[in-house]
């Protein structure tokens, strides 16, 4: 069996970021997202005590096949902040030295990456995503991988297995996918069925066993279930969804069967401190090689 931690760098990073805004390495350039990051993943391996920690990162953080089939794909998300891309640069460089994996799906995002693992994971295992991204809650599969949701950066995390999902959500993790495509996701660019709620969405979710058998009904001038027979406004709006329907059935499910890369350098302190060192990160590194020597100790 294998504890496996599987990161959202993306998620993660931008988190850092906007909590510390700035900090200097010696040569001026802002490091706080990468001395944000490395302080995270301290206090994950010391209260979590994983056998592996993956970061993950997007290849592609819009993926072409996704904004082909819908062009308002994150295509209103603001640029990001000059000084934050060259931060994930740096962040790998500085990983390196750690041992510790990192990963990506080449033209896919960091979900797909995460995704790949939880297909690949033996029935033994244990994996727990990091990551404030609600669209991983369809992973949620027990007693395998369970997602901790950031609340407060990961000083406060939402521990979501099958039970919380039905809780909050009010529809079994294998058909929150279905609720996500009906009540839209506007973080994403995604309307939804124009006047479809999460309370509405819900109720569709539980009125019939997929999405096939509610658009069929939804098609039909007398529908057989009572729920759509009483709201011919949602017949018509669901109706004229359709082609934005088909196009999120392909969109939102996380693409599991991506091509995953892994890699890893051997594990070098000496290194990571000359790292510390230039860029500015003598304190969130000095704390990592401790947590990793802790980790490997027990």
């Amino acid at each position: 069996m294998v504890h496996r931690l599987l990161l959202d760098v993306s998620s993660l990073t931008y988190r850092a970021y906007f909590a510390i805004r700035e900090l200097r390495a010696p040569d001026g350039r802002n490091v706080a997202a990468v001395h944000g990051y490395l302080d995270m993943v301290v206090r994950l391996v010391a209260s979590r005590r994983p056998d592996e920690v993956v970061h993950v990162y997007d290849h592609e953080w819009r993926p072409v096949r996704r904004a082909e089939l819908f062009p308002g794909y994150k295509a209103n998300r603001p640029a990001d902040p000059e000084d934050l891309p060259p931060q994930f640069e740096l962040l790998r460089e500085v990983l390196g030295p750690t041992g510790m994996l990192q990963a990506q799906s080449d033209g896919w995002e960091a979900e797909d990456a995460i995704g790949a693992f939880c297909l690949e994971a033996d029935p033994d295992d244990r994996i727990e995503i990091v990551s404030g991204d609600r669209d991983l809650i369809q992973l949620v599969r027990d007693p395998v991988v369970r997602l901790l949701f950031t609340v407060r950066g990961v000083r406060e995390l939402l521990e979501f297995d099958e039970a919380t999902v039905l809780d909050r959500y009010g529809v079994p993790a294998d058909r929150y996918v279905e609720f996500a495509i009906l009540r839209g996701d506007p973080s994403d660019g995604l309307p939804g069925v124009r006047g479809v709620g999460e309370k509405t969405a819900r109720a569709l979710v539980a009125a019939y066993p997929d999405l096939d058998a509610l658009l069929a009904d939804a098609a039909r001038d007398a529908p057989e279930n009572g729920f759509l027979r009483d709201r011919p406004a949602l017949r018509t709006r669901l109706r004229e969804a359709s082609g934005y329907l088909d196009a999120m059935r392909q969109l939102v499910p996380i693409h599991a069967q991506a091509r995953l890369t892994v890699w890893a350098g051997e594990r070098d302190d000496d290194a990571l401190r000359r790292l510390a060192e230039r860029h500015g990160l003598v304190g969130p590194v000095g704390r990592l090689i401790a947590a990793l020597d802790s980790a490997r100790a027990r």
